[in-house]
């Protein structure tokens, strides 16, 4: 990966290519949206069935994920339609109507019946039909090659957004982090106010130790520093992985996951509106990574 190209790629892209050989003519058409594999469907005219194998395995050094529809139309205006008919599917369907109606046929309707008339091209000698296909293969090279280039221009655009969300992650969890300890200091001082009243009622002080202990257990049940620690663990390895110039979706989602399990523990835990809200806010913008995060490669 060169320096001048985002290190991530988009799952999502187009590209189309026209090609040339002799008589023959063609476009490329290849079309990619999001996938958990490399998934190709082929759209091709049945003489380059063959083809198909050699295509993929030129797809797989250019892309390892997303689902791709790769439409070939191909074009031989030199050569002479010929006319192939089904015999064996014109004599079944002749002898159906007739038990049926007793009448005979009408042989116009049945040979427009799909599969009974079919009009190609005439055949291509071998040594034309393998000139043909180097020329075909050769120019999908070219087409796998503009899809990586206008995946990896998307990827451009989904790396600037994924760093600024980043960013917006470790600003909130900053502002959980500068919180935390104010929420310590106000459970304990709403604790001394309620041991305070329940002594003035029962006419009695409570012991210091178990007013400590007790205040012990309310912030460690209120703590949310391990979140946060790991929080900005996840910050850290987002980082890296948007800057790893390899195929990073699969990492990036299961990050995403885990963001959003620390967020979680974070509200459930916030002993405070305030603390709530910035996790609430922290949620959002995790959800948005995620969803992002579901178009790289």
């Amino acid at each position: 990966m060169t320096a001048d190209v985002s290190p991530l790629q988009s799952m999502t892209g187009f590209a189309a290519v026209d090609g040339s050989h002799g008589e023959a003519s063609w476009t490329w058409s290849l079309k990619s949206v999001n996938g958990k594999s490399l998934d190709v469907r082929w759209r091709m005219p049945g003489r380059m069935d063959s083809l198909e194998a050699s295509l993929k395995k030129t797809l797989q050094a250019h892309i390892s994920r997303g689902s791709i529809l790769a439409s070939l139309q191909l074009e031989l205006p030199g050569r002479r339609a010929e006319v192939a008919v089904d015999e064996e599917a014109l004599d079944r369907l002749s002898r159906l109507v007739r038990r049926r109606d007793g009448q005979a046929p009408d042989t116009a309707t049945l040979l427009g019946l799909p599969g009974v008339l079919e009009t190609r091209s005439s055949t291509l000698s071998e040594a034309e039909q393998n000139s043909l296909n180097n020329a075909v293969l050769s120019s999908f090279t070219d087409a796998a090659r503009a899809l990586q280039a206008a995946r990896l221009n998307e990827g451009e655009q989904l790396h600037s957004i994924l760093s600024d969300l980043v960013d917006q992650i470790e600003t909130l969890v900053g502002e959980a982090e500068a919180e935390t300890d104010a929420v310590t200091l106000a459970m304990a001082e709403r604790l001394t106010t309620l041991a305070s009243d329940l002594a003035a009622k029962a006419g009695t002080a409570l012991p210091s130790e178990r007013l400590a202990q007790e205040a012990a257990i309310l912030a460690a049940k209120a703590d949310v520093r391990e979140e946060l620690d790991r929080l900005r663990a996840h910050i850290e390895s987002a980082r890296g992985l948007l800057h790893a110039g390899e195929p990073v979706g699969r990492k990036l989602d299961f990050l995403a996951q885990e963001f959003m399990r620390e967020a979680n523990t974070l509200c459930s835990k916030a002993g405070s509106t305030r603390l709530t809200n910035t996790g609430l806010a922290l949620k959002s913008a995790i959800d948005q990574f995620k969803e992002q995060v579901a178009n790289v490669e």
